[in-house]
């Protein structure tokens, strides 16, 4: 199941088509012989597909382009998976979907309001209200909380860090309308150094916490570039 997506680019799903017995023993039978290239087969979609959860059930068919490749499918007219194949797809909205590990970076929403990129090889999860990135020596925590709109920005951020550890160092940055505050420090974790960025930003009534923590010192720029990769896209007034 081949997708457009803007960039440009291309991702293909694999994707599950129930069919009835006696085609699928047909497909067995053709499979890998020169009877492959004219298989067709006519079922449903087995198996939802993220951002378009209503393919599944839908009526589809599979039918051969390249005798090296597995059958591709095609929409019946008028349902949402003729729609999916042929137009074209905002690449962050569809691969943000996934939670494995991509080869690219995205931006990635955190919530309605706040997105934040997700670098290459960072695989996706929610946990206890955190949104998480992980990968191998990197792992970057997102979590978004309301503040009262007559605070400011300085003074919110101020007020969550209070009692934090003394710093390695420190940042502040006025993007527009957003405040950032951040500051890093090194720790041990299981008798192994672990480097530490505690990142802010604050919009009126809203701020998103971004904690990165890394193995090599060297990541600290990659730390950075997460922190000032988010954005607010509907801050409250």
């Amino acid at each position: 199941m081949p997708v457009r997506l803007t960039g440009p680019g291309m991702v293909t799903y694999s994707v599950w088509l129930k069919v009835h017995p006696d085609d699928l023993g047909q497909a067995r039978a053709a499979w890998e012989t020169s009877a492959y290239a004219e298989l067709r087969l006519h079922g449903v979609i087995a198996n939802a597909v993220l951002p378009w959860p209503e393919v599944f059930d839908e009526p589809a068919r599979a039918e051969v382009r390249d005798t090296g490749s597995l059958p591709y499918l095609i929409g019946a007219e008028g349902t949402v998976l003729s729609r999916v194949l042929s137009q074209q797809w905002d690449r962050d909205d569809v691969l943000g979907c996934n939670r494995d590990p991509l080869p690219v970076s995205i931006r990635q929403p955190v919530t309605a309001e706040w997105s934040v990129e997700r670098t290459v090889g960072l695989a996706l999860r929610v946990s206890d209200g955190l949104m998480i990135f992980a990968g191998p020596g990197r792992t970057v925590h997102l979590e978004p909380f309301n503040t009262p709109t007559a605070a400011s920005a300085e003074d919110v951020i101020a007020t969550m860090i209070e009692g934090a550890p003394p710093p390695d160092g420190e940042l502040f940055e006025r993007d527009g309308p957003l405040f950032r505050r951040a500051f890093w420090l090194a720790a041990t974790v299981n008798g192994r150094p672990q480097h530490e960025f505690y990142g802010h930003v604050a919009a009126p009534g809203a701020v998103l916490a971004v904690t990165c923590m890394y193995d090599d010192r060297q990541d600290a720029r990659w730390a950075t570039n997460v922190w000032r990769s988010a954005r607010c896209h509907q801050p409250s007034s």
